[in-house]
Order: structure tokens, then sequence, then C-alpha cells
């Protein structure tokens, strides 16, 4: 076991839900044709100048009462100098000394036990463009330069893995929950950025290492234990920790650019924008917006009402509805399936397994597969009524959960109905007996474990379309008659 200690600290880019973008009335699109939604603001034209879109700080303040944060009734955007190509200012507009808000935390559940992880700050401000690297060539589309962003920092007070993944679990339901944010994580709407040091208990803290632009909490749950592994055999082979940024490929990280630190980036107040200066009625506006504050404390108490409900009304255990519950999109989809007529332990055991398996496997959120509730319902009813056997129905899944369409009509198609005529199994039985008299032979001699065997060869000849039960009471039967 290591004997150093974990400190994490997470920066979150939150997209606010705006039309437009942060200083000038471009849209904000997504796969749009590249740079077909700039102008001469967000493409930093000579003489063009910005103009603080009011939803955006709206949106900012609403984050900041949303996490218990002091909203501040002055703020300042500043100019964060650096060249890259995606910056076509050569500077972004940003706050750094006077943020919109400061303090407030995310409350988050771990292990049972509620955490409070300290925030530092919420600012304003806008995005990058994106580049586009391939076949020896490198382009740049500023389609995304402008879009508002409030940015959230965490204090360095995460020590594991665990609570990193719930920080920003809560972090993501909260800015849904108040509408700051739309929270498509696929598109990028929450990026999350960890920084990650180790260092032996009583001793300064470590060289930290951030991770840049994490759009999945299972992606970033692996990030974050490949780089404490990482650091802890540096450290544990007598090397050295560099501070730098990583970036991840999807299967690791791998090193970017060495840290930049405040100074490199020599901020200033932008001369173009005057002070950002709130009223108490535009604070109180927004807090009437929200359902509860800090609402992350108002969403566990919700989540814990709504468990004791799921108890009552489903039957399930606590661990069911804790890993049902995890994302708001399966809770969804799960009591959707129950209001179709299915019976909650059978749809339960279908999104824990077929449909976490086939989310996995191709990566892709809920609401962009072609799966809808009663094609559960459907499967469950054609296991139940005997016409194909649960290993079949998963076939059927596959397809259903790609396509869509008629899960009675795949079934047929993909010749799965399961097979109850006596004469077709015993044929199918007889043929696999004959196969391996070995095996038979055993038998014979006691060894009841060549059932299974024989079991196995007779399913995979009848592609699974078999009753099993019926299929062993009939093999059965023929081996004791050729004893």
């Amino acid at each position: 076991m290591s004997s150093f200690r974990t400190v994490i600290g997470i920066e979150c880019h939150v997209q606010l839900d705006t039309k437009t973008k942060l200083f000038c009335a471009c849209p904000v699109v997504h796969g749009a044709t590249p740079n077909s939604a700039t102008c001469s603001v967000c493409t930093g034209q000579p003489g063009a100048l910005p103009a603080i879109n009011s939803q955006a700080v709206a949106l900012g303040i609403r984050a900041g009462l949303a996490l218990g944060c002091h909203v501040h009734s002055e703020s300042i955007f500043a100019r964060k100098n650096y060249f890259y190509p995606d910056l076509p200012k050569g500077y972004q507009i940003s706050q750094f000394d006077q943020p919109l808000c400061t303090g407030g935390a995310v409350h988050a559940q771990i292990n049972g036990e509620t955490k409070a992880f300290s925030l530092t700050r919420i600012h304003l401000e806008e995005d990058a463009g994106k580049l586009l690297h391939g076949q020896g060539v490198s382009r740049v589309d500023w389609n995304r330069a402008g879009t508002p962003l409030a940015e959230i920092v965490s204090e360095p007070v995460i020590h594991s893995t665990e609570e990193a993944i719930g920080y920003m679990r809560m972090l993501h339901r909260c800015m849904v929950a108040a509408k700051v944010c739309k929270g498509d994580l696929e598109k990028g709407q929450m990026r999350f950025d960890v920084n990650i040091s180790i260092h032996k208990p009583d001793t300064p803290l470590g060289t930290r290492v951030e991770i840049k632009n994490l759009n999945s909490f299972r992606f970033a749950a692996k990030a974050i234990n490949e780089e404490i592994e990482r650091q802890t055999q540096v450290l544990e082979t007598g090397g050295t920790l560099t501070q730098h940024t990583r970036g991840w490929t999807g299967t690791t990280s791998l090193p970017m650019r060495e840290k930049e630190e405040a100074a490199d980036y020599r901020y200033f107040p932008d001369p173009d924008l005057p002070p950002l200066r709130l009223t108490e009625a535009e604070k109180q506006r927004e807090n009437a917006t929200l359902a509860g504050t800090p609402i992350d404390l108002y969403l566990i108490d919700s989540l814990q009402s709504e468990t004791t409900r799921w108890e009552r009304s489903y039957g399930l255990s606590a661990k069911q509805i804790q890993t049902l519950r995890a994302d708001a999109q399966i809770a969804n989809f799960f009591e959707a399936c129950v209001a179709e007529g299915g019976a909650p332990q059978d749809m339960a055991a279908w999104v824990q397994t077929e449909l976490f398996r086939c989310l996995k496997l191709s990566e892709k959120p809920l609401a962009l597969v072609a799966l809808q509730p009663r094609h559960i319902v459907e499967l469950q009813a054609l296991v139940e009524h005997g016409e194909i056997s649960h290993t079949a129905a998963k076939k059927v899944f596959d397809v259903v959960f790609r396509e869509g369409g008629d899960a009675r009509l795949h079934m047929e198609a993909m010749g799965l109905r399961q097979v109850s005529d006596d004469d077709a199994l015993l044929a199918a039985i007889q043929h696999v007996v004959d196969d391996h008299p070995r095996e038979r032979h055993a038998f014979t001699q006691g060894n009841q474990k060549i059932m299974g065997f024989l079991m196995g060869k007779i399913m995979r000849k009848m592609a699974g379309a078999a009753d099993p039960k019926r299929v062993r009471e009939l093999l059965a039967k023929t081996l004791e008659d050729q004893q």
C-alpha cells in the first residue's frame, strides 16, 4: 500500500446555456460548418469592441448562488495573454484577481457520508477555438471562440479518485439542475482539468501535474488513477517530478507542455470592458430560479426522499437504487420501463446488466442510442412467454440498442424463436450425445458434471434458441435410456 497522500484540485469549465457568445452576437453552435459562426469581435479584428452578454452574467450569478458562493457586487474582466492558433486575439478575456464569485462548496456523498469540498472561485471567461489535426495538416475552427464559460475552481481538498468523481458528478448535477448548463459531456459542455500531486504525510505538498479537458467520468477516473500510479513510481524509484500539463488520449495521458503560472499570462484589466457591477435585485432574481440553495444539499435531500420512494414503490435494494440513480438519465429510463408495464426487479436487472454493458461498449450517452423503454418490456415478455431464451434475448437487446424497431420482428429475423418442439430438441440432443461417446460413458460411470458439458454443446447447436429447462429434462432422459 502506498505511503503517499494524494491531493487533487479540479477546475471545471461550464458552458453557459446562452444563445449567443459572451462578448458578441454570434450564435453558440455545435457541429456547424467551421468558421461560420464568427464575427470581427470573436476573431479579434482591429477596432472591434466587446459587449457583455447579460444572460451569461445572470447564469454566472446563478451558478455561484447554487453552490453557496459569495457573489461580488463588482468584478473585473482581465486579459489573459498567451499565443496559440485557436486564440484569435492573442489573449483570452477572463477574470483574475476580482472574480464574480468566491467561496462556496460542492457537497457530495462519499461512502454514505456527505462531504463538503471547498471552492476557491467562479469566474467568467470566453472559450478558445478548436484545432483540428490530420493528414499532416492543422486547421483552426473559431466557431467556439467567444463561447461563454464559468470556470469553477476547487480548493486542493480532494484526496482520492472516488472523492474526485463524486465531486464531478455532483457539480454536473448542480449545474444541470440550476439550468446553468445543459451538461452534455459528449459536446464538451462541461470539461474538467484535474491537478494531481502526491506527498508523504507531514511533508510539503508535491509537484502538481494537470490533466486537461476530461469530459467523461469514466475517463476521468482512469486518468486520475494512472497519474497517481505514475507519480508514485517516479518518486519510489528516486526520480523527480516536473510540473507540466498532460492530455488524455482515451487510453492514457501524454505530456503536452510545461505548466504556466499566473505571471506567465501577464494579466491586466481589459481596457475595453468596464467593471461588472451587480445589484441586489439581479442576485435575488437569479436566486428565485433555484429550487433550493445550496442546490447540492437540496439534491442530496431530494435523493434520500426519492430513495425511500423507490424502496416502497419498487421493492429494490439500497445498492440497486444507488446504482440506478447514479445517473439521472438512467433513473428516468428505468422508471419509464416500469411505467410501460415492466416488473421493477426485471427492469432493474436488464438496465444494470445489458444496458450498462452496451453503453460502456458504445461509449455513447443514453440520449444517443435507439433503445426505448418499451423494447426492454417487450423482450422480457418474450422471455416469460417462452418464445425466446434469456441468452438469445440478449442478442436481440444488442440490436434494438443500436437500431430500435420491434423486438419480436428482430427475434424472428435472427432465427432466435425458442424451439419447444420435443422432436427437434431430441434430434439435437441425440446428435451431440452420439458425437461424444467418451463423455456419455463417463456419465454412465457417475460423472454428473458431464451433464453441463453436453448442455453447453446442445445449446450452441441450437444457437441459444432452446428452452434450457426442457433440454436438461430430455437430455437426462436420453442418457438414462442409453445406460
